[in-house]
């Protein structure tokens, strides 16, 4: 596998908040090609140990310094024995600590044998690591996952995000999000941003944090150049 790495930004601050490593083919072809090409008792263990290739690729474009997010099927941590502990001696192999480390779940994943699942992230958690709910909005848990297990951190999913500054349900989805996360004190940002309006209702409404092409596109196997607002519009 390979990885393409795409930031999440505050653009008033014009600040990376941290880079995520999206799993590609080695010819760059989407996560989906990646796993397609597994076998089903494989997948599990192939996830884990593709985090062993982010890291490395993300030490040797010199983000030791960075918060770097990865992404991991809530499963893996079941399905794969020890998968904390192999997380941990990865970060730790490639000069980063825990605390640079977020790891996002996808909701779009049915989450079997809770308990266990529960147990893992507290490890992750007891280890500095911090958990991100990834594509929220978009799965089969909802607002009951975000009850069961707080994440530090949760990203609003791109269908809800696309054209939100002409649709009323999705604007007033986004502000209960928005202010439930506050409640909860958890930090949320919006992925998926492709357009200057897009971006500019989602700030006034009180989003800080943002990821999509808007910002800038995933680069395969490297950083991409960061289009920061007053550059690129005039606003």
């Amino acid at each position: 596998c390979s990885f393409a790495f795409q930031p999440i930004v505050d653009p008033f601050s014009q600040a990376v908040v941290s880079w995520e490593a999206l799993i590609r083919t080695p010819s760059g072809d989407s996560p989906e090609a990646y796993f397609e090409a597994l076998a089903d008792e494989d997948i599990y263990e192939a996830d884990l140990k593709s985090k062993q290739v982010a890291l490395s690729m993300a030490s040797a474009l010199g983000l030791q310094g960075q918060t770097l997010s990865l992404n991991l099927l809530p499963m893996t941590l079941v399905n794969v024995p020890n998968a904390v502990r192999f997380l941990l001696s990865e970060i730790e192999a490639n000069g980063l600590v825990p605390e640079q480390i977020i790891i996002e779940f996808t909701e779009s994943e049915i989450i079997s044998q809770f308990a266990d699942f529960q147990g893992a992230v507290r490890q992750l958690k007891s280890a500095g690591i911090s958990v991100a709910m990834d594509h929220f909005g978009a799965g089969f848990a909802g607002l009951w996952l975000l009850a069961q297990f707080q994440p530090d951190r949760i990203k609003i999913n791109r269908e809800l995000v696309a054209d939100v500054h002409k649709s009323g349900p999705r604007q007033a989805i986004i502000q209960a999000i928005i202010k439930c996360c506050s409640s909860l004190e958890i930090q949320f940002c919006a992925v998926g941003v492709e357009k200057a309006e897009e971006w500019m209702w989602l700030e006034a409404a009180g989003i800080c944090e943002f990821q999509g092409h808007l910002f800038a596109s995933p680069r395969l196997g490297g950083i991409p150049q960061i289009a920061w607002p007053d550059k690129k519009f005039d606003l």
